[in-house]
């Protein structure tokens, strides 16, 4: 898939699904702005592709659940590369805790992280999209935002407000050609996942270099007419 000339951005890239995503999209010729909180891990990944894909990166350091942050990635990813055509929203936090044991800070964490890091690079970014009229939005939600598992209350709560939250700003920003897709992901084959997950076989999960094939093809222009959808993805898990 030809991606060049096309400028992406990728929240929580430094590691995981995130970094498999900006490695990929960077081979199919993609500009990628590499971001997340931790400053060594987006400079590795960019790094890399710089030195090998054909793409160009740039490692933006940025905390999505901070205005102030998310403020400056948007003006540094237009100064460098002059516009946007995909924001995927892939930072998360998990912690497993009881609800009843959960205080205000861990839900305060996961809801900003997940939620609002979600609401604020769509809100800045949007307004960039809006005025080119055209742009594509992809957020990660999970499949826990419908299938329910104790110790999941606030993370739950933050992915299924990601889909609401990608429901309405469809129907906002439909008539600027902009559109906005949300996935709900099962387990993906990563070495956070793997650490975390005991049982299962990690085979039967969703592979990263073919979710973010998948990926790449619904911010493609071949893929317009899948429009303000979720789109569950669960791998070959029992």
């Amino acid at each position: 898939m030809n991606l060049t000339d096309k400028t992406v951005v990728i929240t929580g890239s430094g590691r995981g699904l995130g970094k498999e995503l900006a490695l990929s999209y960077a081979d199919s010729g993609a500009n990628v702005v590499v971001t997340a909180r931790t400053e060594s891990e987006i400079n590795k990944t960019a790094q890399l592709i710089n030195k090998k894909k054909k793409g160009e990166s740039l490692a933006v350091q940025a905390d999505v659940s901070k205005e102030e942050d998310v403020k400056n990635l948007v003006n540094t990813t237009i100064n460098n590369f002059k516009t946007v055509d995909i924001l995927i929203n892939n930072a998360a936090v998990h912690r497993a805790v009881h609800i009843l044991d959960t205080d205000l800070s861990t839900w305060g964490k996961i809801l900003d992280i997940n939620l609002t890091g979600t609401f604020l690079c769509s809100k800045e970014f949007g307004q960039v999209m809006k005025k080119q009229k055209r742009g594509k939005i992809i957020n990660i939600s999970s499949t826990a935002a419908t299938n329910y598992f104790p110790g999941f209350g606030a993370y739950t709560a933050s992915k299924s407000g990601i889909k609401g939250l990608s429901m309405v700003l469809f129907e906002e920003l439909k008539e600027f050609n902009i559109n906005v897709l949300t996935l709900n992901l099962g387990l993906v084959n990563t070495k956070h996942t793997r650490k975390r997950i005991e049982s299962g076989d990690p085979a039967d999960w969703i592979q990263p270099e073919k979710l973010a094939n998948l990926i790449k093809y619904l911010s493609s222009e071949e893929a317009d007419i899948i429009t303000g959808t979720t789109i569950d993805i669960e791998g070959r898990r029992k």
